[in-house]
């Protein structure tokens, strides 16, 4: 029986070619630290899981502080990406672009939710690279929100909050306190629930 085993993963490592090895070794350094934490994180630990050699992981990434960079700088793209996708989304009709963006990115929250802990929650042990990433994640998003605010003319028109650089700012941070919300309890903050709230918050902000 063990030899069935080991034959089994000798296969599978035949056959996972160098890109899926390396998404793989990525997912489960992510998986881990979700789970336990970044501490949690050693290259043994990893190759066990991964059924390979710690010299493996030392020919894709190096050592234990590259590997967890490389983790990070995956989930920070991908989230980025998300970020970028939420922030185009097309209004539903009576929405904001505000409750339009909140939506999307709750969808994306959802999709993949060990990546968002990472970068809004993390844990103690990560790479210093982890809050820097996390710190341009929102001076994107403040770029970004100041900029829909002047598009929308919310800074120029009879609907102007008297400051729109406080404004940005709290957009920033509602934003990540519902994503907060969504992860820590799901199933007390549904996402109707949160874009309602969104979409009521924008309004209070932004009368007319």
């Amino acid at each position: 029986m063990q030899q069935t085993k080991n034959t089994s993963q000798a296969t599978r490592r035949q056959r996972m070619n160098v890109e899926d090895r390396r998404e793989q070794i990525l997912d489960v350094t992510r998986d881990i630290v979700d789970a336990e934490g970044f501490y949690a994180v050693t290259l043994d630990r990893v190759a066990g899981e991964c059924g390979i050699t710690r010299t493996v992981i030392y020919q894709q990434f190096g050592n234990l502080s590259d590997l967890l960079l490389a983790m990070v700088d995956r989930e920070y793209e991908r989230a980025a990406r998300s970020f970028d996708s939420a922030a185009e989304r097309a209004p539903a009709k009576g929405q904001s672009r505000y409750g339009a963006g909140v939506a999307g990115m709750l969808e994306a929250v959802d999709a993949s939710p060990a990546t968002w802990r990472m970068l809004l929650m993390p844990s103690q042990g990560g790479p210093p690279e982890l809050y820097n990433r996390l710190e341009q994640g929102r001076a994107l998003a403040r770029a970004h929100f100041a900029e829909s605010l002047e598009k929308e003319g919310m800074s120029s028109s009879s609907r102007a909050n008297p400051d729109s650089e406080l404004a940005v700012h709290m957009l920033l941070a509602v934003s990540e306190e519902l994503v907060h919300l969504r992860l820590t309890d799901p199933e007390a903050y549904t996402t109707e629930r949160l874009i309602a709230q969104a979409e009521w918050l924008f309004k209070a902000m932004f009368p007319g």
